[in-house]
């Protein structure tokens, strides 16, 4: 059950910001909500499989860069969904970067809060 909760918050935060995201002039766009199902779906899958296998690889670059170049990583992700689905664009590094800090901190702050231990 708690893994439904959490994908559903993924998918409220996807369409939230491909709402939020475009009115501060980034873009980012989202074509209907069953596209947001498949943008979560699909970031929940790469940053479990795919994620994991990058960070090892790039663990010495992290370290020399204290921990800045998974931000890198991050934005990877997004933009490797991005390539992945064609109900998903966002263009360019900075507006992938910009998504993926967005989608982190705002799912994990409501999980946080109504999803119990």
């Amino acid at each position: 059950m708690r893994f439904l909760i959490r994908f559903l918050i993924k998918v409220a935060t996807v369409i939230g910001l491909s709402y939020l995201l475009p009115a501060i002039g980034l873009n980012v766009m989202v074509a209907s909500p069953l596209d947001a199902v498949k943008v979560a779906l699909v970031l929940t899958v790469l940053n479990a499989f795919i994620r994991p296998v990058l960070e090892f690889f790039a663990f010495p670059i992290t370290c020399l860069t204290l921990g800045l170049f998974s931000l890198v990583i991050s934005a990877a992700m997004v933009i490797l969904t991005d390539k992945l689905l064609d109900g998903f664009a966002i263009n360019g590094w900075l507006n992938a970067l910009i998504f993926s800090l967005g989608f982190s901190f705002i799912s994990s702050a409501v999980e946080k809060f109504i999803v119990e231990e």
